[in-house]
């Protein structure tokens, strides 16, 4: 289980690395440039917009306490609505977190359906997970 939450760490770290310090989204190039405050911003007000994406980084950005006071209630917030809009990543993760009792109450059912839904949105992380879970 120790791998699987690497893997989840993983994850959401590489969408930092993913461009090797450049990207196209002006948000996450605030971040990668570590003007955290400012790009959390810019997230949120995209996420109000129901940017599922942006929803995403708002709550890494609380998990991590990046720009902002560490919130692990709104990250799972954040979270929430980014898996609710279809964000595979936050999906991936609310999976991990039922799946172990993470900021929730632990729940393997919820945690196959987050985890299914997060591999048919194309997450292959997500898919690897369920074949490890059965």
């Amino acid at each position: 289980m120790k791998k699987i939450l690497f893997m989840v760490l993983l994850l959401t770290v590489s969408v930092f690395a993913a461009k090797h310090g450049t990207t196209n989204d002006p948000d996450l190039q605030l971040a990668l440039e570590g003007k955290y405050d400012k790009a959390i911003k810019g997230f949120e007000k995209r996420c109000e917009k129901n940017e599922a994406y942006a929803c995403g980084m708002v709550a890494y950005f609380y998990n991590k306490g990046f720009g902002v006071e560490k919130d692990n209630k709104k990250a799972l917030k954040y979270y929430e609505k980014g898996c609710n809009l279809n964000d595979s990543d936050s999906c991936t993760i609310l999976g991990y977190y039922y799946y172990k009792g993470i900021l929730v109450k632990q729940d393997v059912k919820k945690a196959l359906t987050l985890l299914k839904k997060a591999c048919k949105l194309g997450n292959k992380d997500a898919c690897n997970y369920i074949e490890k879970l059965h």
